[in-house]
């Protein structure tokens, strides 16, 4: 940071989303932020999709296979979305193939 930016106060940076960051922030991290990518057209994502992962995990840990509805209405998404995040088994459930060739076999 140069000396310039030292002697930044947050009064200095015109109202709007810059002092808003700063005030969030601070000063000096709204310089390093400039400073690693000013000028440049980035996208910032919503804070929920950088702990999605985490969610993900707690949803799989709560999973039973007979509790989607109950998950989904607590972590607001769809049952849809549960089954696709946990896979649409039952722990310990047969598959309908599988069922279908063991009883062809004891036939």
């Amino acid at each position: 940071m140069n000396k310039l930016a030292e002697k930044l106060t947050l009064e200095m940076i015109p109202d709007g989303i810059w002092h808003t960051v700063a005030e969030e922030i601070g000063v000096s991290n709204l310089i390093k932020l400039a400073e690693l990518v000013g000028g440049a057209n980035i996208y910032i994502p919503k804070a929920d999709s950088f702990v999605r992962p985490v969610l993900y995990e707690k949803i799989k840990e709560e999973y039973n296979g007979y509790n989607t509805a109950q998950l989904a209405r607590k972590y607001g998404i769809t049952e849809r979305w549960v089954r696709e995040i946990c896979g649409d088994d039952i722990p310990g459930q047969m598959e309908l193939i599988e069922y279908l060739e063991e009883l062809s076999r004891k036939k």
